[in-house]
């Protein structure tokens, strides 16, 4: 999900319920992570935000940014993923045209394709 989100002068402590990536269009925000440790923001920066992250806003004046939201994926599911797609891949590069159908070649449009040896 993409938003876009402007404060006015505050602060706020925020907790990332999904990752979040930054981009402050104007203004600027004074950001201070878990360790401490504070970090400015302005016109043009980009962060990233992990989920279950939390950070304390500082907003002096007024900021404007757009936010990339998403869910992110737990480790196991994300590893069958990866190694699902190198597999597709692999079958593209063996196969090339096996995922085409009904290009001229003589295939029937949605009958299965079969190599005669």
């Amino acid at each position: 999900m993409i938003m876009a989100w402007s404060c006015t002068a505050g602060r706020f402590e925020w907790h990332y319920a999904v990752d979040e990536t930054v981009h402050i269009i104007s203004g600027e925000v004074h950001v201070t992570d878990e360790k401490g440790e504070i970090r400015r923001l302005g016109p043009g920066d980009m962060a990233f935000f992990p989920a279950g992250s939390r950070s304390i806003w500082h907003v002096p004046h007024r900021v404007r940014k757009l936010a990339v939201c998403r869910h992110s994926m737990p480790r196991p599911l994300g590893t069958v993923l990866r190694a699902w797609n190198k597999f597709a891949e692999t079958l593209v590069r063996l196969w090339p045209t096996a995922g085409k159908r009904g290009e001229g070649d003589g295939a029937r449009p949605g009958g299965p394709r079969v190599a005669s040896a």
